[in-house]
């Protein structure tokens, strides 16, 4: 992620986001500074998808 951010950077981008299905994931990202701004529920046996994004 790190790698990513820097070549984010140095191309004048302002910010990034992803997405994740796994529920394990979502705290990881959060760590590194990323923010929830969505989130598809899942349903009967399904897992959620959750977007997040961080500007620089």
């Amino acid at each position: 992620m790190q790698e990513a951010e820097k070549i984010a950077r140095s191309r004048g981008y302002i910010g990034m986001w992803l997405d994740t299905f796994e529920f394990q994931a979502r705290p990881f990202y959060e760590k590194l500074g990323f923010q929830l701004f969505g989130e598809l529920e899942g349903g009967p046996g399904a897992i959620p998808r959750y977007f997040l994004k961080k500007r620089f």
